[in-house]
């Protein structure tokens, strides 16, 4: 089936910024990860690892799920041309988050030390704390309005900000201020700085955008019983979500030794690599289906959840590939002591590709189609499971049982929102098709070559081991699969960005 022209032009455009911008974040983020744990070691890399978890905690509550509700409404009111109310929404997506983060910061803030104390048995954590509680309404308020740009079916001002400027800041500070002595309180500062010149940005861009923000004779309409009733629901199965990604860092922190949450973080780390390709479809796709489905055009919704989804999938299955194989490779770089987290790796990996594809977008068309309590519905059961697999499974097995508890509920959630999209939506486009049995016995074939020659090269240096190795998965996956045949959607798609490239002159 075949996307319409201009469609495929707005998802090719958008997710190629958006995966630029992903690619270079993703980067500087790992890079940060693996800097911190030279300069800190593996205890106090946990001690930083437990508070930018409980600071993520923190923001996602002063956010309120406006993060998605602004790209909903931006996106609305932007087509329709109510300039009125579109001013509206970009005032509360910077003061609604901001406000909250005081509140939420403030708390934090004065409980750091019980926190620290009295919950993990780590007092030195406690002036880290701080320095995040004071960074939370800044982070809110951020994230927020960085998404908000992307309502105007606009990618590269969420790309500078979120992308390029905030991770880039982080990790230069962080590395001036670890290396001259600060440790963990640096770290935590380094992040707080970062966040207070990316809020600047992200005001400057949306005035940029939209000039009539700043023009006092537009007057805003603001509809927030509207704006946080939608956003509500979402904050929530985002704080579910979130449970997901981070119930294991917090109950190591309680149940076991830094160390081990050190270890842990890098494995975890390595594994949302893979959710490059996902996270920069995303970006173009949420606002997409918003409007689609706001015009009753069903039938190309469904189109662009089919191939968006199939993309997704067989660009993170060679990522998947090279994880899983050199996964012992890929740790050492954060230093000997972190090789044990190569298992725990492999298994947390095996979670991030079930939520490519079908599973991870399915997140987005239930929240963009206006099915927020369906989706809130699902992520609370299964943030609940995730608990009690923790709780089951940390005390006996320690990273290798956080692994299996997060592994195996991200699998779940992705599975049952798929089923939640084909029953609430009734797409009308199958959710899978003959495709994914190519990309399949391409990945296996490329995976077994991976294996022998990452046996081969066993004396190399683990760097140049793990580089030479994902090289050869690469090639071996993409050279099998294009033979096999691409869906029409695809060869459209490809042709479009060769033509963007200059590949291929007319």
């Amino acid at each position: 089936m075949e996307l319409s022209d201009a469609t495929s032009k707005k998802l090719v455009k958008g997710a190629g910024v958006s995966f630029i911008g992903k690619l270079i974040s993703t980067a500087f983020k790992y890079f940060t990860q693996v800097v911190l744990a030279w300069l800190l070691g593996a205890e106090s890399f946990g001690l930083y690892t437990l508070g930018i978890t409980i600071y993520h905690f923190g923001e996602l509550f002063s956010r309120m799920g406006l993060d998605s509700g602004v790209v909903r409404y931006v996106s609305i009111y932007y087509g329709s041309g109510e300039t009125n109310r579109l001013k509206g929404v970009l005032l509360q997506a910077i003061g609604l988050p901001f406000l909250s983060g005081i509140v939420f910061g403030s708390a934090l803030f004065f409980t750091s030390d019980p926190i620290a104390q009295g919950l993990f048995g780590k007092p030195e954590l406690a002036p880290a704390l701080r320095i995040f509680a004071i960074a939370l309404p800044l982070g809110a308020a951020t994230n927020v309005g960085a998404f908000a740009t992307t309502g105007f079916q606009i990618t590269q001002y969420k790309v500078y900000i979120w992308e390029l400027l905030l991770p880039f800041i982080n990790l230069l500070l962080a590395i001036v201020l670890c290396t001259i002595g600060f440790g963990l309180q640096g770290a935590a500062l380094a992040w707080l700085v970062a966040l207070a010149l990316a809020l600047a940005a992200t005001v400057y861009f949306i005035g940029s955008i939209f000039p009539g923000i700043a023009r006092i004779s537009l007057k805003p309409i603001f509809e927030s019983k509207q704006l946080i009733t939608f956003s509500l629901p979402l904050g929530f199965g985002t704080f579910a979500w979130l449970i997901l990604l981070w119930t294991d860092v917090l109950m190591l922190g309680y149940f076991r030794s830094a160390s081990e949450v050190g270890v842990y973080r890098a494995a975890s780390q390595t594994s949302l690599l893979m959710n490059i390709i996902a996270g920069s479809l995303v970006t173009v796709f949420a606002p997409m289906i918003a409007s689609l489905y706001s015009k009753g055009e069903f039938e190309e919704m469904g189109k662009v959840f089919q191939t968006s989804s199939r993309w997704s999938f067989s660009l993170t299955l060679p990522l998947f590939l090279i994880v899983g194989v050199a996964g012992k490779n890929i740790l050492s770089i954060f230093g000997a002591e972190f090789e044990t987290g190569w298992l725990p790796l492999v298994i947390l990996g095996m979670g991030q590709l079930s939520r490519a594809g079908v599973g991870g977008l399915s997140n987005h068309m239930l929240a963009m189609s206006g099915h927020q309590y369906l989706k809130l519905f699902a992520d609370i059961g299964l943030a609940i499971t995730n608990i009690a697999l923790n709780i089951l499974l940390i005390p006996r097995w320690g990273v290798m049982g956080a692994a299996v508890a997060t592994g195996v509920s991200i699998t779940g959630i992705s599975m049952l929102r798929a089923a939640l999209v084909k029953r609430a939506l009734g797409v009308g486009i199958p959710l899978y098709n003959w495709t994914y049995l190519k990309i399949i016995v391409a990945g296996t074939t490329a995976a077994l070559i991976g294996l022998v020659v990452q046996n081969w090269l066993e004396p190399m240096h683990f760097v140049l081991s793990a580089l030479f190795t994902a090289l050869v998965i690469f090639l071996c996956y993409f050279g099998l699969l294009l033979p096999m045949g691409l869906e029409e959607a695809d060869q459209m798609i490809l042709g479009k960005i060769s033509k963007g490239l200059g590949l291929f002159k007319d």
